[in-house]
């Protein structure tokens, strides 16, 4: 299996939380129409994008982060 990069993780990350945003945004303009389906999937789009948020973290702090100038 590849490892992740910290790259990698880091823009997971937000990707994920950005779709969670991206889903209650959704939620809100359709009137709560869909929220026993889109609250749910949000859910676990920001447990993942945290996740994903925290394994950068942890690799920043090994020393696998962005290079400093």
């Amino acid at each position: 299996m590849k490892h992740l990069t910290f790259n990698v993780c880091a823009i997971a990350g937000l990707a994920f939380s950005g779709l969670a945003v991206l889903l209650l945004l959704a939620n809100l303009l359709s009137g709560n129409q869909f929220v026993d389906v889109i609250l749910p999937a949000a859910v676990v789009s920001l447990v993942v994008g945290g996740a994903f948020s925290v394994r950068a973290r942890l690799l920043s702090g090994k020393g696998h982060g962005p290079a400093k100038r």
